[in-house]
């Protein structure tokens, strides 16, 4: 029956991205016939879009709830409505995962958020605060932070107080090199660059025999992120320290791979 529908009106999905799936799920559902609107933070984001076959793409934050009311309602108005909102966004986005489940239970928007599966922890320490890293021998180590840039002030003001030589991976865009500027880190003391996007992370290992780094502290994401400082740290004998994922928001429709995503988009009713 779906099938059916789908050939008669297409249904039209709005997908929020901020994860390296966002692209990857967008390509799979247009495969399948799926009409995509897609919400990406900024211009940057925008690359691996450019070649689907979209129906928009939104650039920028999504700031309150009058902007995700009007873009679901604007669309109602318009067109017939999103069969379905999917959150794909960061696990640590948690503000926006909040409000827009929010406003699309409000709105009786179908809504799913994809949350990625956590990987087993090998050889890491999981830590839920930064000041859990107090718990640890810092005076005179080299750490470096390879963490989204609004965790930054945090993370080097309580690392330098433990006596800590800090050190910092700075994705290669202009708001985080602003921010990070903004910190107490030395400017000599961060490089500017993205993942590596080969899985051995020869870049990031360089870093570490440059700046002799002794431990590195990441956010437990569950992305290749994570799994590329688990593998570099692991094979170069140094500790890891991950900050815990934020804990799931209850009472949400959540699914944490593509299969179970396409079986819950089935069995939304018309």
């Amino acid at each position: 029956i779906l099938m059916d529908i789908r050939k008669k009106c297409q249904p039209h999905l709005w997908l929020l991205t901020g994860t390296g799936e966002g692209h990857v799920f967008a390509k799979s559902l247009l495969k399948e016939g799926w009409k995509i609107t897609v919400s990406v933070v900024s211009n940057r984001a925008i690359i691996p879009y450019e070649q689907l076959n979209l129906e928009k793409i939104l650039i920028g934050a999504l700031i309150g709830e009058e902007e995700i009311r009007s873009v679901i309602l604007n669309e109602r108005k318009n067109h017939n409505g999103f069969y379905c909102v999917i959150d794909l966004t960061h696990p640590f986005a948690t503000k926006i995962t909040a409000l827009i489940s929010k406003i699309c239970k409000e709105l009786d928007q179908p809504f799913i958020r994809y949350e990625r599966p956590m990987p087993d922890i090998l050889n890491a320490f999981l830590i839920k605060r930064f000041s859990n890293l107090g718990d640890y021998n810092l005076k005179n180590k080299s750490i470096l932070l390879a963490l989204g840039v609004r965790h930054l002030r945090e993370a080097s003001s309580i690392a330098k107080k433990l006596g800590a030589n800090v050190f910092a991976r700075v994705l290669a865009n202009p708001e985080s090199i602003k921010l990070t500027l903004s910190t107490s880190i030395l400017k000599t003391n961060f490089a500017v660059l993205n993942p590596s996007a080969s899985t051995e992370g020869e870049i990031e290992k360089a870093l570490i025999r440059r700046w002799g780094i002794d431990g590195v502290v990441c956010r437990q994401s569950g992305g290749t992120t994570e799994k590329l400082w688990q593998q570099i740290c692991s094979s170069m004998k140094i500790d890891l320290w991950l900050l815990s994922r934020p804990s799931r928001i209850e009472n949400i429709n959540s699914v944490d791979n593509y299969d179970k995503l396409i079986y819950s988009l089935k069995s939304i009713s018309m």
